[in-house]
Formats: structure tokens, sequence, C-alpha cells
């Protein structure tokens, strides 16, 4: 390794490597899908639940190894660490082409994992250091699109050499080699920065053991319920008289439809609540496999785009939720868990789904009971959103008969204003500031930063340092603006940048103000178009009254 590079030493060729590897750590393990059948002829020896290891294995070298490299990769340098992972990668992955038994495959297959775990550690790490600000967020988009591309050409490209013997496909893994050269050449360790003094509240979270096991739970299920099809899909699609390229060309549907579900759903300012997002995603998906009884082609390209639109929304809300719960400490081991859950749900798909399929003796009986489970779930979590709905509803009754009864010196006593910058945001700052001078209000002005686009990257929780640091860039020029209005009015104000839904958060902090006041419109005009404002839901939901601010054109 050289020196340590300093942002301005970043080039293009860097950018480009980093993309490269994003593409083949998505799906990485299941690009050899398309060869499970071939697989199982070839060693017909084995049972099945052995050859779909060659898909699961390496999410369990993930949740064994992964905390380890992460230590290594800051122990040692994310560069060699990326590097190294390169080479094993590379190597581990092809070995499959050249071994004769499927004891040595699945051995091969194992070290792969522990190659894709440095992959997606060491490029989600200098990804957050090599680009700061603006700059991280388009290196952002750029890997997503990145990730979309890699599934479909992983998944398409498995089917064709799977067409030609079970060996062919595993080599796939010589786009490590390319990668590898590339990494050498542009990828350097990043200068050490000293660490960037945190403005992110630390919040008490009630109950957040159950709430970060909740997530944990939900991204086991996810994963669990994705991975049945890159499992079984290639003797369905055989059954049904297709090739194995049509096989892998539908997973790379699937996988596209995740990454491009994702990536519009982080730049969404309206979010659905943690339960009534986990009841859509798994109706999306329940409702996909009981789709797949159907033996039409047209049914089972619809069925994949809804699996991975809800495995989009799943993997979204899980990571935005648990970079809130960081905040609170122990970011380490919540993330660290994170992987663990993701990745033991994907290997135990094929140790689970194996058996049932020999049960029930068809691959449509199997696909309809894990959609009736997936819809079952969706039942429990649509009853838990109502229930928890009405709790809330009533908690704020209670708080508005408290603030009824009580002797206010003003008309509003204390003033929330909500900004993100915009220009409707800045117009409701100026109004905000200039009620609370008229009525000596106390003022808090909330900044929330949305994790969810930067987890946009890999689908894979940011650590709580970056959420941080990358939270306070983005709001530091709405707050400076907050500063100088209130400055100008000798009004006094609270500062207060935080994680979460912006909505969701704004609705809860209203509980403990007078009034709220808000754009109409943020950022983005076509999110609420399409979905639904963030002062829409506030305006419906707030426990104080809402001034809503609109510019007159």
């Amino acid at each position: 390794m050289r020196t340590n590079r300093k942002d301005s030493e970043v080039n293009k060729l860097t950018l480009v490597t980093l993309l490269l590897s994003s593409m083949i750590i998505l799906m990485g393990a299941a690009a050899v899908a398309p060869a499970l059948k071939p697989l199982s002829i070839a060693f017909p020896e084995s049972s099945a639940v052995a050859i779909s290891l060659v898909v699961t294995l390496p999410a369990l070298a993930v949740a064994i190894t992964g905390l380890g490299v992460g230590y290594l990769a800051d122990r040692y340098g994310k560069a060699r660490v990326f590097i190294i992972s390169l080479i094993v990668f590379t190597l581990a992955g092809m070995s499959g082409y050249f071994l004769n038994t499927l004891e040595s495959v699945l051995a091969g297959r194992f070290i792969l994992g522990i190659g894709i775990a440095g992959i997606s550690t060491a490029t989600t790490a200098l990804t957050a250091e090599y680009y700061k600000g603006a700059a991280r967020a388009r290196v952002i988009s750029y890997q997503s699109a990145a990730m979309g591309i890699g599934v479909f050409f992983l998944e398409t490209l498995g089917g064709s050499l799977a067409d030609i013997g079970w060996q062919e496909p595993f080599l796939i893994y010589l786009i490590g080699l390319p990668v590898l050269l590339l990494a050498l050449v542009s990828v350097r360790e990043p200068a050490r920065a000293e660490s960037e003094e945190s403005s992110l509240p630390e919040p008490g979270i009630e109950n957040k053991g159950l709430k970060v096991g909740l997530c944990y739970s939900m991204i086991f299920v996810a994963m669990f319920l994705m991975f049945i099809l890159p499992t079984n899909m290639p003797y369905h699609i055989s059954d049904m008289g297709y090739s194995l390229f049509i096989c892998g060309l539908l997973l790379g549907i699937l996988g596209v439809s995740q990454t491009a579900f994702s990536l519009l759903y982080s730049r969404t300012s309206n979010k659905l609540g943690d339960r009534n997002a986990y009841a859509t995603a798994l109706l999306l998906i329940g409702t996909a496999y009981c789709l797949l009884i159907i033996s039409s082609i047209v049914a089972v390209i619809f069925a994949m785009v809804l699996v991975g639109a809800g495995m989009g929304l799943i993997t979204m809300t899980v990571i935005g939720s648990l970079s809130y719960y960081s905040q609170a400490g122990g970011s380490g081991k919540i993330m660290g868990g994170y992987s663990v859950a993701m990745n033991l749900g994907s290997f135990s798909s094929s140790i689970i789904i194996t058996p049932v399929v020999a049960a029930v003796g068809s691959y449509h009986n199997t696909f309809l009971y894990v959609g009736i489970f997936a819809l079952g779930l969706c039942a429990v979590f649509a009853a838990s959103a109502i229930i928890e709905r009405r709790n809330i509803i009533r908690k704020r009754k209670d708080i508005v008969t408290r603030k009824a009864t009580g002797d206010h010196v003003s008309l509003y006593d204390s003033i929330l204003i909500a900004t993100d910058g915009s220009e409707t945001s800045n117009l409701a700052v100026r109004n905000g500031l200039d009620m609370a001078k008229n009525n000596v209000s106390k003022v808090t002005a909330l900044y929330v930063f949305d994790a969810e686009y930067y987890a946009a990257v890999t689908g894979s929780a940011p650590s709580a340092e970056s959420v941080t640091n990358l939270g306070n860039t983005v709001s530091g020029d709405a707050m400076e603006y907050v500063i100088r209005e209130a400055a100008a009015r000798g009004v006094d104000v609270e500062l207060k940048v935080t994680v979460g839904h912006p909505a969701e958060m704004i609705i809860d902090e209203s509980a403990n103000h007078s009034l709220v006041v808000c754009g109409s419109v943020g950022r983005t005009n076509v999110s609420r178009i399409l979905l639904g404002s963030v002062a829409e839901k506030v305006a419906r939901m707030a426990v104080c009254p809402v001034l809503i601010c609109r510019k007159m054109e």
C-alpha cells in the first residue's frame, strides 16, 4: 500500500472501481443460482438441501465473519482489506469451475462469502471516507444504479452459462479480476481525519431492545422469503419448459426491481410508518408467491417485480429504523446484529424450504403456502398498525386536553419550526420567527435527516458515525439560515437535528409544542404529487395546530 489518499486525489478511476465493486456484492452469491438444476443432475446422490447451499452458504459465511472482517478493515486498512477480499472473491468464486465434488464446491462457496463480506464492508467505508456532503450523495445514487445493472447482468449471464453446464456459471466470478486490477491502481487508504463532533441528539427510545429485535426479525423474514426464489426457481422454470437463461433473466428482474424501488422510496419525503410499511411489503410478497401457482411467464415476471418492491420496502424501513436507534448508543452491536440476521435469513431458506418442497410434492403448492404465510404476517402487522394508531390518537387527545386546561401566558408559548432548507421551508422559518417574536414564544428549529437515501447504497445499514456526519453536513445551510433570521429578530432558537422519517419525527415532536410551522412543499415536488407531502401528513396527525406556509405565485 502506498500513502493515504486525500479527497483531492480521488479521481474518476476510483469511482469506477467502487461502482464495479457495488455491482458484484448484492447478488454475487446468487449469480450461480440457475446452475442448481444442472448441479442436482451432476451430483444425484446429494440431497436437495446440500445443492441449495451452493447459493445460500456464502450468506452464512458473511454472518459468521462479517464483524471480524470489519475489525480487520479498521485495524489494518480498508483499502488493503478491499484488495485482499477481491482476490478471495475471484479465486474462491471461480473455484467451482475446476472442482469435481460437491463438498469442495461448498468449501469454496464459504470462502467466497468471506470475500463478499470484505468487499461490502470496504466499499461502503471507502465511499463514506472518500466523499463528503453532496458528492457522497451523488456517488450513493450511482452505486444504487450500478447494483441494479449488476444484478441483471450477473443473473442473466449465469442463466446463459447454466444452459451449457453446471461448471460454466462459476466463471462469472472472473469479473473480480478487472475490478482487482483497477483497485490496485486507483484505491488507496483514505487519509485519517479527526472525527467530527456529533450534533445529533441521543434520543431516549422506549423499549429500544424490542424495537431493534423487530427490525432483526423482519430482515430475517425478508431475506428468507426472497432467497426461496434463487434456490427453487431453476427447477420451477425448467418444469414450465423454459431455459435456464430465462430463469437468470427473471432473477435479474427481481434484483433490479428491489434496487429501483429502494432508490425511489429513499427519495420519498413522506414514508409509511414501520408497521404499515411491513404490512404493505408482506402484502406485495404474499401476492407474488400466490401468483406463482399460475403456470404463465407473465405471472412470474409480475411476481418478481412485486417481490423486489416488497423487499426494497422492508429493507429501507429496517435500515431507517436502525439508523435512528443507533443514535442512542450501541451502534456497532446494532449494525452487526443486522448483518447477522440478514445473512442467516438467506442461509435458512434452503434449510427450511427444501424439505417443504419434498413434503408437499410440487413447487406450485410450496409457493402457495409461502404466500399464505406472508399474507398471514401481513394481517398481523396491519392489525398491529391499527392498534398503534388508536393508541396514538388517544395519547394525543389526552395531551390536547391537558394543554387546554393549562394557563398559557401567550397564544403560542412554544413553536416548532420544521425546515429542510427549501424555499417554502425558509418562508416557514421567517413566519414562525415573526410569530415567536410577537408572542414571546420559545422556538425549536427541527431538521430531520432521512438516512434511508444514504442507506440505498447496498441495502446495508450505515454506521451511526456516517449517519451523524452526513446529517450534520446536509442540515448545515438550513440551520445557518435559521440562525441568521433569528438573530435579525432578536429571537432565541434551539436547533435540533435528528434522524428518521420527516413526517413521523415532526408529529412526535409536536406533542411538546403549541404550534408547528412548516412549508407546503419540500425539496421534491414530485414526491408530494405522487405520494403525499410531509406537510399534509403533519397537518392531519400533529397534536397541536399546524401552520403551513405556501409561496404565492
